[in-house]
Formats: structure tokens, C-alpha cells, sequence
């Protein structure tokens, strides 16, 4: 807020200086239009009034050139509400307006010289009273530039009251008095009048302005706060990459995997609740890839070759699934597939696609011959039990995948496996750390062994 506060006086000083001294020119001008009408019509009704007590050339003469003043004064209003001017140059037009309000009090000053109703003293009080009354509107009018209340005012009810002063009687000099000391109170009146609307536009524009600038620091807030959460998400980002492949890494499975198995089990409730009359994809796949003797290609060509093929294999894998699908360097040479809204009889093709897309790739290591490999698989599908999808975690079917995966590479690798409960699996069946167990269970027709091995007897499920 002191920036804000320091800003705001170094603005005061100068905008908004600026902005009420044109403000108060522009409500001058509107507020003319009143004060010329009513000037018009005081005229007129002078010129009746005094018609028989006064020569009427005198009166037709003064009339004339008070219209004529009025109509000058209209049209530099107009004028100015045209052009609208701003900036330095519109004290132009405030000068041009004191000159013009002198010249009517000029005007209203003549009565008292040269159509001064010498033998009628009805007739003086009218001159008294229409001047005072025209006096006290143009306060009223123009109390907004003093320069033009002050001028007016002067030049119109000072002459009159020294005229009553001249006159003999203890009236005339009353009056004469009460015309002066009206004068004081009408300017004193002016003033405050004055102070008030220049208090009420200094907040006015003092407000706009702290708006304005409230509004630029809070633009600027919400641009920063914008990079930071940009900055965040980067951060973020690099914190669940991996590096070298630039693919998602452990840290970002935990991070997201909660939410896709949510959205799954919530899927499986509905279709227990009513069953789809086609089969619908709300599975995910967990695929666990090894890269097969990868130690001896960092052993034979060096780690920035194993590290060249890891690159490589990553970008195999990302042209080998969707869009939709995680692709997660697991460490080392394992990577990890996330395949969401999949359905688990389509799981096999998928594997033997992958299998066969390293097994057939050519990894470029800046040798004439290209790389060779192959790559062993583990497979588990979420949930395990669809009958029971909350009975095992997604952690413990990630189990499951890891299980299938080492006996792959022990069942003579370039090869994938999968394991799927049969229809005799109840959830009890599970409740331990079944991957103990799996050769009992299979045997117990409970698992049902999916696999590329041509013998699934030949399938070597411990060290």
C-alpha cells in the first residue's frame, strides 16, 4: 500500500490537478446556459417594468446590447461544447469566460448610471432588486470558477449600492450598505460553494485514480501469480519427468494413478447396477517392459550408447499407444504403461504388439549394424476381481505385473505374461500376498496364465 500511496500523490500532483481543473471549466460552461437564459428574461422583464419611467431608446439601447452579449456568450458555449477541449488549452476558454461575465456585469452596471430611474423610488428598488437577484443566480451559476462569480458580481451589485449611497436619505444609504454587505455574503457564499465541489471532485478523481492503480497492481498480481503457477506446474512437471526420456517417472504415477482407479471402480459399480448390453472399456492395464540384456550393451558400447537406446525405446513406445496412455520410465531399462479405458480381453494383442515392435525395431547407435533386442513383459489388469474391484489395490495388481515380468525373464525372456482370475476366483482367495502363491493357484484353476511362450507348463514362477 505505501507504493500505491507514494504513487498516488506523485499522480495528485499532477493528473489529477490537471483533471478537476477541467472538470470544473466544463461544468462552468454547462451551468452557462441557465445563467444566459435567465439573464435573458430579467432583461426583457426590465425593459416592461421600467418601460414608462425610463426614455425607451435608453431602454431598447441597453437591452439590445445586453441580447447581443448574451447571444456572443451562448455561442462561445456552444462553441466550447463542440470543440470539447482538453489539456492546457482549455484555460483558454475559462479566460474567455471571465471576460465574457465581466462584460455582463459591465452591463448590469450601466442601470446604475445612465438608467437610473432618478424621480421613482418604486422604480430603483425594482433596478435594486432585479440586479441582486441576477447577482445572486450568477453565484449560484458560476460558483465553480471564482474568477467568474467574482467579476460578475462586483461589476453588477458594487455599483448599484455606491449609486444608493449617493442618493440622499437614511434609506438610500441602508440600502446602499445592505447592497455592499449582501455582496460580502454572496461572494463568502460563492466561496464555500467553491470549496465544497473542488473537495468532491479531488475525491472523485483521487478515487478513480487508487481504482485505477488498485487495478493495475492487481493486474500485475494476477500476471505474476499466473507466472508462478506457471513456474509451479514447470516445476512440477520436471519433478515427474524423467530426464532422459523426458517420459513421466514414479513420481507421477502416484500422483495420478488414484484418480483413474477411482473413475474405474466407480465404472464397474454402475455396470453391476445395470448391466451394458456390449462390452465397454473402463479397465486399465498395467505393462511392466524390461529391455532384455541391457547390461551387456552398457558392458560392450558404454552408457551413453545404453543411454542412446533408452531414448530410442521410449520413442518406440509413445508411437506404439494412445494419446490417453502413461508412459512411465520405471528405472533402469523398465518402462511402465498405463493403458487406460481399455477393455482386459484385448490385453494379449496389445503385449504381443509391443513385444514384437522391439523385437523387429532397430536401435541406431552410430554403428553400421543396428542394435538388436528384445524385451520381456508383465501384465495385470485393474480390477483384478471385477466381481470384487475394490478387493485388491491398484499397488498390489502392480504386483501382480511385476510377478509376471521376472517370469518372463526367467522363462527364457522375449516373451510377455499375464495372469487373469478364472471364474472359480473368489475374493478370499486373495486376501494374502498372493503372488507367493501363483502356481498353486493356477493349479487350483483360480488363474487363468496368458503368455507368447509356446508352454505355459515350462513357465518358471520362483528362482
Amino acid at each position: 500500500m505505501n507504493k500505491i500511496t507514494k504513487r498516488l500523490e506523485t499522480i495528485e500532483d499532477t493528473e489529477i490537478t490537471q483533471k478537476v481543473r477541467e472538470a470544473q471549466i466544463r461544468q462552468l460552461y454547462n451551468q452557462t446556459w441557465v445563467g444566459l437564459m435567465g439573464g435573458s428574461v430579467v432583461s426583457i422583464s426590465i425593459c416592461v417594468a421600467l418601460w414608462e419611467a425610463i426614455p425607451q431608446w435608453k431602454l431598447l439601447l441597453w437591452l439590445s446590447i445586453s441580447l447581443l452579449f448574451i447571444f456572443m456568450r451562448g455561442f462561445l458555449t456552444f462553441a466550447f461544447q463542440r470543440k470539447a477541449p482538453s489539456g492546457h488549452t482549455i484555460y483558454r476558454w475559462a479566460n474567455l469566460h471571465v471576460f465574457g461575465t465581466i462584460a455582463s456585469g459591465l452591463m448590469w452596471a450601466v442601470p446604475s448610471v445612465f438608467l437610473w430611474p432618478s424621480h421613482s423610488a418604486t422604480h430603483q428598488l425594482v433596478w435594486s432588486i432585479c440586479i441582486i437577484s441576477t447577482s445572486a443566480s450568477a453565484v449560484a451559476m458560476y460558483f465553480i470558477w471564482i474568477p467568474s462569480y467574482i467579476s460578475f458580481l462586483s461589476l453588477s451589485v458594487v455599483p448599484i449600492s455606491i449609486r444608493l449611497l449617493s442618493e440622499e436619505g437614511l434609506v438610500y444609504i441602508i440600502l446602499g450598505l445592505l447592497g455592499l454587505f449582501f455582496t460580502v455574503v454572496l461572494a463568502q457564499t460563492g466561496k464555500m460553494m467553491h470549496d465544497a465541489s473542488l473537495r468532491s471532485l479531488i475525491i472523485s478523481f483521487r478515487n478513480e485514480a487508487l481504482s485505477s492503480l488498485l487495478l493495475e497492481e492487481k493486474t500485475k498480481q494476477e500476471a505474476l501469480a499466473i507466472k508462478l503457477q506457471s513456474a509451479l506446474d514447470q516445476l512440477s512437471q520436471l519433478s515427474m519427468t524423467d530426464e532422459l526420456t523426458g517420459l513421466w517417472n514414479r513420481r507421477f504415477l502416484n500422483a495420478t494413478v488414484q484418480e483413474d482407479v477411482a473413475q474405474s471402480i466407480r465404472n464397474y459399480r454402475n455396470i453391476q447396477q445395470e448391466p451394458p448390453k456390449k462390452t465397454i472399456d473402463i479397465d486399465i492395464f498395467f505393462i511392466i517392459i524390461d529391455l532384455d540384456h541391457f547390461k551387456s550393451v552398457n558392458d560392450t558400447y558404454g552408457h551413453s550408447i545404453g543411454d542412446q537406446v533408452l531414448v530410442q525405446m521410449s520413442q518406440l513406445l509413445s508411437s506404439s499407444f494412445r494419446n490417453i496412455d502413461r508412459i512411465i520410465r520405471w528405472g533402469g531399462e523398465e518402462f511402465m504403461m498405463i493403458v487406460r479405458n481399455a477393455c482386459r480381453d484385448d490385453y494379449t494383442l496389445l503385449a504381443e504388439r509391443v513385444r514384437l515392435a522391439v523385437e523387429t525395431h532397430q536401435f541406431d547407435i552410430g554403428i553400421e549394424k543396428p542394435l538388436r533386442l528384445t524385451c520381456s513383459i508383465g501384465i495385470a489388469v485393474f480390477p483384478f476381481l471385477p466381481n470384487w474391484p475394490e478387493a485388491l489395490n491398484w499397488d498390489r495388481v502392480l504386483e501382480v505385473a511385476d510377478a509376471c515380468l521376472y517370469a518372463a525373464k526367467r522363462s527364457g525372456r522375449n516373451a510377455w505374461i499375464g495372469l487373469t482370475p478364472t471364474e472359480f476366483a473368489t475374493e478370499k482367495d486373495f486376501e494374502v500376498n498372493f503372488t507367493k502363491y501363483v502356481p498353486n493357484l493356477i493349479r487350483d484353476g483360480k488363474l487363468e496364465i496368458k503368455t507368447s511362450l509356446p508352454n505355459n507348463i515350462l513357465i518358471s514362477w520362483a528362482d
